[in-house]
């Protein structure tokens, strides 16, 4: 780091004693790429796209030589780009020194960087960070985005940072390979000026032909020259004994389209007679006819003879430089082998081959030339598809793969000898008549990406400028290599990153669609919408009954006037189709069925009848795959998608897709299906016991009953009247805590001891709670819950019609009484007793209130008055404000009046009401 920072409490205040950011080979690989960048553009257009992707408001790209380098980013404060990261610096340090992604979901807590002072400056809550891994291995930075919030990063962000790191280092390695290709080019430049090599060009088309200045002052002539033909040329600048080899020469490159080379005495304007060598390539325009023909030129001269030597090394110079220029072009790592044999010809090699690595840790591929692949399938002919290279064993029995393991060269003379060290070399020998052979590794920055080969039918002994030439050659093709493996792996890169977040959008929009509040079947009908065109053509979903049999619930065509069409195909389908049929293996294996081309066969077996199998034909099959509904370890149904023939095959993360979608739609079908079936029994068991009130003939008793809306869960509420054999008119109403059906439960037990209590004991409301509480706990049954008991007791001697209302309240909202004159009264005159299974032993007090006829008390449970969006005291307020409004009128239609202003659709909680009125 530039400076020394502070040290922190819980922190060493010194660096370990081998810091990888200290490591002189990864700061030599990280200063050579930092050279390399040419600017913020690129690597700012990285930093949003992962901040966008991710969601994030910073992102930045951090180079680590002896100090950090913040080279691009987003979000980030003005003249940061181009400096030092400031207080992220130290979390991109904690990526470059472990090599490996820093997830910080919640940096306050994470004890690796809560003392940072970018965390506790508030600046970095959230950080996730990628090594920026270099060719070599090296790792030279660091990729990182980071919030002011705390996140939780997934696995999908972590993998796709990752991504777009390796994407920011391809882009400095492809500097590098560039700045190679150019340092090359100009070396070829000197080269030729040096050896002053001139450079011609005939143009097949006009005959012209062109001299450079040091091809013309060959010939004596001061400066370049255009002459209009070979005639001109021959007559005027050519030994008259050299004729027919040039024009012998030129008209064989032409006819093959190969290479020219000749040697003849150039006349000179003063009259004096030069040697010189000719070498040309017959270059075709688009039409692959012959065009042009470019050549070099070479003064030899002095060089034939005791010069012999020199001459070949100029010569080799050049054609390694004309080499060089051709990997730089190459476009793809096949081309590379043809290239190489041009290279691997200069020192008198038949043939060539490249063994590259795939990727790091991959495959070992062996690329051939051309003559090498007539060869081997000549010899060969069960071979098969050579054109894509030929995976090698991860073994020593050849030179290719030994070379490559081990990183060191190997140089054959003897194949004889050389046989019993590589066992395989025997059968190549007696393939390809080898008699010589050379093997070069490929490295960059110390990392070996294959081998080089070079094969010789004839004797060859190796010369120490041939090991120069091939070790020069290997060099520039190790460039190339690396350079089209970054390029692979950035295409490879943005192609996945596309089809990651095209994956990850449709699952999340089929969660969304699957989570929401809409009746099941109408989650299915938005399903089958969704995943096309994104997935297939045209789709359809069944799904099994109670008893196994398959129903038609939904389908989709990407061209909405189709989807009548989809609709009378599946319920034929549905209707007709045998054992055979996809729909009915994929339900009962639970496994998908991938269909990369559709078997017709298979389809007249699946569908007999030949109406239907019209009916899927018209609507175009190509491909398809059919996946199960599952959940639980149990197929609920199936999903068919389609692509027309023109579309092509569904690829295999879209098949993982497609299953994964089905697997959430078998989901949410099972769980609509158990909540169905609990709401079903816990409702049956609920009303099972809620019976009718008796009618006394003092007083008039309605009850009601109203479950929760669709989507919530049963409650404990209820409700109970009956007399006691004195003749008194017992009520209650409670409610058992809890929404499922384990509170239903608990609700019949907690009523029918209420009931046997009170029947049996004769007692006060008071006494009956008590009792009541005192059985919950010995009985175990671990629940608690609001209960509220009442005694209707006529006065005695009291002619005037009038009853004593004697109630005890644990824990439940208070009665409302409703008088003759239409008053209304909250009977809360103290605060309730404790709820039934807390403290059986606490107190409890009976209250007592007079009633004149045509009173109405209404007792009920807190669903009525109490909701999200109101409190109880709000709802209670208003449930004065309606009854008050219903007086006069019949009991039963007060309760149905109070329902339907009291009770809103869609309440989460049951409401149950007992209104008495005294005739």
């Amino acid at each position: 780091m530039p400076t020394p920072r502070p040290a922190v409490p819980g922190r060493p205040t010194a660096e370990p004693a081998e810091d990888p950011l200290t490591d002189p080979l990864r700061v030599a690989a990280a200063r050579r790429l930092l050279l390399e960048v040419t600017g913020p553009a690129a690597f700012d257009r990285l930093s949003a796209l992962a901040a966008r992707v991710l969601g994030v408001g910073h992102a930045k790209v951090t180079l680590f030589t002896d100090h950090d380098v913040v080279v691009g980013g987003y979000g980030l404060p003005a003249g940061v780009v181009g400096g030092p990261a400031l207080l992220t610096g130290e979390l991109s340090a904690i990526t470059v020194r472990t090599g490996r992604p820093l997830v910080v979901p919640n940096a306050a807590q994470d004890e690796r960087v809560a003392s940072l002072p970018a965390v506790t400056s508030g600046q970095v809550l959230a950080y996730l960070g990628a090594p920026l891994v270099a060719a070599s291995g090296q790792v030279i930075g660091a990729l990182a985005v980071y919030d002011s919030v705390p996140r939780d990063w997934s696995g999908d962000a972590t993998e796709l940072l990752e991504q777009l790191a390796a994407s920011a280092v391809a882009e400095l390695e492809l500097s590098a390979a560039q700045s190679a290709v150019g340092t090359s080019r100009a070396w070829l430049e000197v080269a030729l000026e040096a050896s002053s090599i001139g450079i011609w060009e005939r143009d097949l088309r006009t005959g012209t032909i062109h001299w450079d200045d040091r091809c013309a002052a060959l010939f004596g002539l001061a400066s370049a020259v255009d002459l209009d033909s070979l005639e001109d040329v021959l007559g005027s600048h050519v030994h008259p004994d050299d004729h027919s080899a040039i024009e012998d020469a030129m008209r064989v490159a032409i006819e093959e389209g190969g290479d020219y080379t000749v040697e003849f005495r150039a006349l000179r304007e003063d009259g004096a007679v030069r040697w010189a060598l000719a070498r040309g390539r017959v270059v075709a325009d688009a039409s692959g006819a012959p065009a042009r023909v470019l050549g070099t030129i070479l003064d030899i001269t002095e060089a034939r003879g005791q010069a012999q030597q020199r001459l070949t090394a100029v010569q080799r110079a050049a054609a390694i430089a004309e080499v060089a220029a051709e990997l730089a072009n190459a476009a793809r790592l096949e081309e590379l082998a043809d290239v190489v044999l041009r290279g691997a010809q200069v020192i008198g090699a038949q043939s060539s081959g490249l063994a590259i690595f795939d990727s790091p840790g991959g495959p070992l591929r062996l690329h051939l030339t051309r003559n090498l692949l007539s060869t081997v399938r000549e010899e060969s002919p069960e071979a098969g598809d050579l054109d894509d290279g030929v995976v090698l064993p991860m073994d020593d029995a050849l030179p290719a793969q030994y070379v490559a393991r081990h990183g060191s060269r190997v140089l054959i003379s003897d194949v004889q000898e050389a046989a019993a060290r590589f066992p395989g070399l025997a059968a190549v020998t007696q393939l390809l008549g080898l008699r010589a052979l050379a093997a070069v590794p490929l490295r960059v920055e110390g990392r070996v990406l294959g081998t080089f080969l070079a094969v010789w039918t004839v004797d060859h002994d190796f010369a120490g400028d041939d090991v120069e030439v091939l070790e020069a050659l290997a060099a520039q093709i190790a460039l190339s290599v690396s350079r089209l493996q970054s390029d692979a792996e950035r295409a490879t890169a943005v192609a996945a990153m596309a089809e990651a977040n095209q994956r990850l959008r449709l699952l999340a929009e089929a969660g969304r669609v699957l989570s929401g509040t809409l009746e099941i079947d109408r989650q299915i009908e938005q399903l089958a919408s969704l995943v096309v065109p994104d997935l297939g053509d045209w789709c359809w979903i069944v799904v099994t009954d109670e008893q196994g049999r398959l129903h038609d619930v939904a389908s989709g065509h990407r061209d909405p006037a189709r989807r009548a069409e989809v609709e009378d195909y599946v319920r034929a389908m549905v209707a007709g189709m045998t054992e055979q049929a996809a729909a009915r293996t994929v339900t009962a294996t639970g496994r998908p069925a991938v269909m990369p081309r559709i078997d017709w066969d298979h389809v007249g077996r699946a569908l007999p009848d030949a109406a239907v199998r019209e009916r899927f034909a018209r609507l175009g099959a190509g491909s398809g795959v059919v996946v199960p509904l599952m959940a639980r370890g149990q197929a609920l149904g199936a999903m068919g998608l389609f692509t027309t023939e023109e579309r092509g095959s569904l690829t295999e993360a879209q098949v993982d897709t497609a299953v994964e979608i089905g697997r959430r739609a078998g989901l949410a079908l099972y769980q609509a299906r158990l909540y169905g079936q609990q709401r079903d029994l816990a409702d049956a068991l609920q009303r099972s016991m809620l019976t009718e009130p008796p009618q006394p003939e003092h007083s008039e008793i309605v009850v009601r009953y109203v479950p929760a809306a669709e989507g919530a869960e049963i409650g404990g509420d209820w409700y109970d009247a009956f007399q006691q054999r004195g003749g008194a008119t017992v009520l209650a109403i409670g409610d058992v805590v809890g929404h499922d059906t384990r509170a239903a439960a608990a609700m019949g037990q907690v009523r029918g001891l209420l009931r046997g209590i009170s029947y049996s004991s004769g007692g006060s409301p008071a006494e009956v709670l008590s009792e009541l509480d005192r059985a919950v706990q010995g009985l175990a049954l671990n629940t608690m819950a609001t209960a509220l008991v009442a005694h209707l007791e006529p006065e005695p001697d009291e002619e005037t019609g009038r009853v004593r209302l004697r109630w005890a309240n644990a824990g439940h909202p208070p009665p409302v009484l409703l008088a003759s004159d239409g008053s209304v009264v909250l009977l809360d005159g103290k605060q309730a007793d404790l709820l039934l299974g807390v403290a059986p032993d606490s107190a409890r007090e009976d209250h007592v209130a007079v009633l004149a006829p045509g009173s109405t008390v209404l007792l009920y449970t807190d669903g009525l008055v109490e909701r999200r969006d109101r409190d109880i005291d709000a709802g209670t307020d208003e449930l004065l404000q309606v009854l008050g409004e219903c007086a006069g009128l019949p009991l039963d239609e007060l309760c149905d009046r109070v329902l339907d202003q009291m009770f809103l659709p869609g309440a989460e909680d049951d409401v149950a009401i007992l209104a008495v009125r005294l005739r």
